[in-house]
């Protein structure tokens, strides 16, 4: 029995072209699923495409910034349009600014809630009314340089919680 078959399901992983979410489309495909892969680096995109294609999977690369949440709805239309469902989303993909609290600026502060808290919700939520809908689904939200975090003082960070030097 293979406990993580995926055959005939739909996914969609942001930060797909590099790190964490280009591993987790490569499993999902490898696992059986067709993955509509998310990033704003397009070779990296073409190369994830071409690895899970490799598969024997459909792999649909969508090049955007997830910080504009205008290019989060042409996303949804697209994954709509070619597959008309969503079984899993890895919303993997999160940019901040780096730099210690003290001297971060409102301009970085803003930056770091759009890419790491706005656009993750919105991307949730399109994926969450669809998968209401259709009765079923999973969305796995993940921070690929959370360990980087821990180990320093930095606005991402501080966003959270507050820790003292």
């Amino acid at each position: 029995m293979n406990l993580f078959d995926m055959t005939g399901r739909v996914g969609v992983v942001t930060g797909a072209a590099q790190g964490m979410g280009k591993a987790m489309a490569t499993a999902w495909a490898e696992a059986g699923a067709d993955v509509v892969i998310v990033d704003r680096n397009a070779d990296g995109l073409e190369a994830t495409a071409s690895d899970i294609r490799a598969l024997g999977r459909r792999a649909i690369p969508f090049t955007c910034d997830l910080a504009d949440l205008s290019q989060i709805d042409l996303l949804w239309a697209t994954v709509d349009a070619e597959f008309g469902r969503v079984d899993c989303i890895g919303n993997v993909a999160g940019d901040a600014r780096a730099g210690a609290p003290e001297t971060a600026t409102i301009a970085d502060l803003q930056f770091t809630l759009q890419c790491l808290v706005v656009s993750k919700f919105y991307m949730c939520q399109h994926a969450g009314k669809r998968m209401l809908a259709q009765g079923k689904g999973s969305i796995i939200r993940s921070e690929e340089h959370t360990s980087e975090l821990q180990s320093r003082v930095d606005i991402s960070y501080a966003v959270f919680c507050l820790k003292k030097k």
